[in-house]
């Protein structure tokens, strides 16, 4: 399944959008450029699965992967233990805003869970819990 993912991912991919999103600084090995609309074309024809968004989120060096990880994680399937590992697994303001928008909004715990990264020091912990406040509005 991971591999057809990727497929689907090379196929859409945007060199102008990857190298754009490079010179900005991410720091993933692999970026294929794919923009919101085309992961969403992609979460549409899969189903959701823990397995599938899991291994989409561990696979740390392709941007795309942990963005796509966000449209699949059941919501039923996220206890509020995981809801804070997965938030406080965040690298950048991007997967922030996806996970706040495609998975934690969705969550009947997530005003819990943005208390609990608002305790922590980091700007990023800190952009998180915004990011689920801003999307719970």
């Amino acid at each position: 399944m991971l591999k057809d993912i990727k497929h689907q991912f090379f196929a859409r991919r945007n060199g102008i959008v990857a190298d754009a999103l490079r010179k900005g600084g991410e720091d993933y090995k692999t970026i294929f450029g794919l923009q919101v609309p085309d992961l969403a074309a992609i979460s549409r024809t899969l189903t959701q699965s823990t397995a599938l968004a899991d291994a989409l989120w561990a696979d740390t060096e392709v941007r795309e992967s942990r963005l796509l990880a966000c449209y699949i994680f059941p919501p039923s399937e996220v206890d509020f233990e995981k809801a804070v590992r997965l938030a406080r697994e965040i690298r950048n303001r991007e997967e922030a805003d996806m996970l706040g928008f495609r998975l934690m909004k969705r969550l009947p715990f997530a005003a819990e869970v943005a208390d609990t990264l608002r305790s922590d020091a980091s700007p990023l912990m800190q952009y998180m819990a915004l990011a689920i406040d801003r999307h719970l509005s």
